[in-house]
């Protein structure tokens, strides 16, 4: 009779539990989340001005992400995506750069600031969507390999931004998280030995990782 009254008693204690609506975000919840993150470039760029037909392209990059959430309602909040600053290459695509392989490099850092909407589930996932502004700085540029001992200057960019999370409470506020990010960056590139082009770098940024909810 114990084992029947102790197992019908675990039943009940389950199924209460089951019952219980799970709480979705709230006002003056805060969020911290880190992870790998990876940002894939949309790129497109014009000739270089004093090398008709010649262009260039960026490639993929890897760096340690973090992003940030707070809750002013129960579904809207205010969120920052920010990274570990990291190194983009540049390689020659066309023209008189095309084959020549990695020309140039810059360090970047493109900090994101969106308003997000939260949705209720009623589950342990938390989706969210959000939109709002990247800004990029470009520092440290250098050439290399065709344009080896030439000048390299990046224009810092402003653009529009988008954004579509998951987060997944494990229990006590801590989450597992998917989030995915479209920025418009575009820069100039005033080259010494090239002369000056517009490259559209557009990324998509993913990031997989842990984070917590205050």
């Amino acid at each position: 009779m114990g084992t029947l009254k102790n197992a019908m008693i675990g039943t009940v204690l389950v199924s209460s539990f089951a019952s219980m609506p799970l709480m979705a975000y709230e006002t003056g919840d805060f969020v911290a989340r880190v992870g790998w993150a990876h940002l894939a470039p949309n790129d497109d760029a014009d000739d270089f001005s004093g090398l008709p037909g010649t262009t260039v392209s960026v490639e993929d990059s890897d760096t340690l992400g973090v992003s940030f959430t707070y809750m002013f309602t129960d579904n809207l909040g205010v969120g920052l995506l920010g990274v570990w600053p990291f190194t983009v290459d540049i390689k020659g695509d066309k023209g008189a750069l095309a084959g020549t392989g990695k020309v140039a490099d810059t360090k970047a850092l493109p900090p994101t600031v969106t308003l997000q909407y939260h949705f209720n589930s009623g589950s342990n996932l938390h989706p969210y969507v959000g939109a709002g502004i990247n800004y990029t700085y470009f520092w440290d540029e250098n050439t290399n390999g065709a344009l080896s001992g030439t000048q390299l200057d990046l224009d810092d960019s402003f653009g529009l931004a988008a954004e579509a999370g998951l987060d997944y409470d494990i229990g006590n506020g801590t989450l597992i998280s998917a989030q995915v990010w479209y920025a418009r960056i575009g820069t100039t590139a005033d080259s010494s030995a090239a002369g000056k082009a517009d490259v559209d770098i557009d990324p998509w940024v993913f990031m997989l990782g842990v984070g917590k909810k205050f």
